[in-house]
């Protein structure tokens, strides 16, 4: 039977009570609904680098690579080295030219490059992708907390469902850029407790430690040959390619107070990112010299390695690990409220809907997403590979924007978008069904077809309408800043307009 652990847990309650108290805090201002979904686009440097990493630091980045550092070694290390490719990528190509085209949603700029229907087919996906993510984050607390308390798995993922309702709820966006703040901090703490103890634990010092990873484990850990390169090159590319349509992180971009805080707090990020990833897989990798093969009581390798330490250290670590998931999974769920309230209940139900309306419909929604989120979260396990698969849905977009920002936006016709997108899901649902062919991953087919798919479709049915003056300058051309934003773009932001339309 497993034991509870009492000190970790104590520190846990008191982390958890601590995060909802600075999320309710925003209870006490007035909001409005561009406050709920945007936080009134007044987000510094700091607050824009917390939501991005809170997009990218969830169950994945920590139980999930640790998990599979356990079972495959260093091949984890392809997913957080793979964010910080994309991030850094994010913020040399488009994070200014998001900043400055004034939405709040990815699918409003697809709209505003090509049109309704290419936005609403956008919304449908990224909305989708992004509450797949959700439920992936209810998943990997659940995990976390049945290993702390001994609870049923249903319990467990209500208790989790629970945290991130009560933080999307008391302030939408603003709230989970506080919690986050928190939530970083803690992450950074409880990761490196987390790996100067695992190695003490298994070597005696951290020195000989590494050295009994290094010499206990088998050779295949410290090698990417297990997994075929050409399946690892499309893990990567799905992650790289859906930076660029993360709804949760470009909301801090949008959000930023001008591009100076956009593009730094995407380069700053990127920096980050791998470090914290590398930390929990070699974590993992502990976990497989100090069990071996069989980890105790049904544990994934993470929170079991954890819980073999001092219990002060425990519930420091293990505060890491929910710190990471708490940071990601309200904005998982925030995403496609932004999404719905935003791209698809404001253009086609209700164009007009008062801003007090807006700012209940949202928390109403909010709250029922997680709802529906839970149920199906109860039956479901996998993690990473329901990540990436919600990475896919998001890479054609990302093929498109990339496309109509550096092959010019008459190359990419209103038609073309839409009708690749279709292409890109039906080739992504195909090549699932059949298994991944020859080991290559599914974003390799979707990110090909979306492309050559609106190259093609462009040739035979052109674009109709030009961009609009203020989308053209926006998303090409170095403007005059507008007050509060200084004018500085970021590098890889420009492009002549002579580019822009060929």
């Amino acid at each position: 039977m497993m034991q509870l652990h009492a000190v970790p847990i104590a520190i846990l309650i008191a982390y958890v009570v601590l995060t909802l108290v600075v999320a309710n805090v925003v209870l006490r201002r007035r909001l409005g609904a561009d406050h709920f979904l945007a936080a009134g686009r007044q987000l510094p440097m700091f607050m824009v680098l917390v939501i991005i990493l809170g997009d990218w630091l969830g169950g994945g980045a920590t139980i999930g690579v640790s998990q599979r550092g356990y079972t495959e070694g260093i091949v984890a290390w392809l997913y957080p080295i793979s964010i910080g490719i994309a991030l850094f990528a994010l913020a040399f190509t488009m994070a200014a030219r998001f900043r400055r085209m004034g939405a709040v949603t990815v699918p409003e700029v697809m709209g505003r490059l090509f049109d309704e229907k290419t936005r609403l087919a956008s919304s449908i996906f990224i909305a989708l992708a992004y509450f797949t993510l959700g439920i992936t984050q209810i998943i990997a607390g659940g995990a976390l907390l049945t290993s702390l308390l001994g609870v049923d798995k249903w319990l467990a993922d209500l208790l989790s469902a629970l945290v991130f309702l009560l933080i999307v709820v008391a302030g939408g966006l603003h709230s989970i850029a506080l919690v986050n703040f928190i939530q970083c901090i803690v992450i950074f703490a409880g990761m490196a407790c987390a790996l100067f103890f695992s190695l003490r634990l298994i070597g005696g010092s951290a020195i000989e430690g590494l050295r009994m990873l290094v010499h206990g484990l088998p050779p295949s850990f410290w090698s990417f040959g297990s997994i075929s390169p050409v399946t690892w090159s499309g893990e990567v590319l799905s992650t790289v390619f859906a930076c660029f349509a993360a709804q949760a992180a470009v909301t801090g971009i949008f959000a930023a107070k001008d591009t100076k805080a956009a593009v730094g707090g995407t380069w700053i990020a990127s920096a980050l990112i791998i470090p914290i990833g590398v930390v929990y897989v070699l974590v993992g990798m502990c976990a497989r010299v100090h069990f071996g093969s069989e980890l105790p009581y049904g544990l994934t390798a993470g929170p079991a390695m954890i819980l073999e330490l001092n219990p002060v250290v425990a519930g420091i670590a293990l505060c890491g690990i929910l710190a990471a998931v708490i940071s990601t999974g309200p904005l998982c769920f925030l995403a496609p409220t932004q999404i719905i309230m935003r791209d698809i209940y404001s253009v086609y139900i209700n164009r007009h809907e008062s801003d007090s309306r807006m700012l209940l419909l949202s928390r109403l929604l909010s709250a029922a997403l997680i709802a529906a989120g839970l149920i199906i979260g109860i039956l479901l396990y996998d993690l990473l590979k329901a990540i990436f698969w919600a990475f896919t849905l998001r890479c054609g977009i990302a093929v498109l924007l990339l496309s109509a920002a550096y092959l010019g936006a008459r190359r990419v016709s209103e038609d073309g978008a839409f009708f690749s997108l279709v292409l890109g899901f039906i080739v992504m649902i195909v090549w699932s069904v059949l298994g991944s062919p020859y080991g290559i991953h599914i974003a390799i087919p979707t990110i090909v077809s979306v492309f050559v798919g609106a190259v093609v479709i462009t040739v035979f049915r052109k674009r109709r309408a030009p961009l609009s003056q203020e989308t053209h300058q926006a998303f090409y051309l170095r403007q005059t800043p507008a007050a509060g934003d200084e004018g500085r773009t970021g590098a890889g932001a420009d492009l002549s307009a002579k580019q822009a339309n060929g």
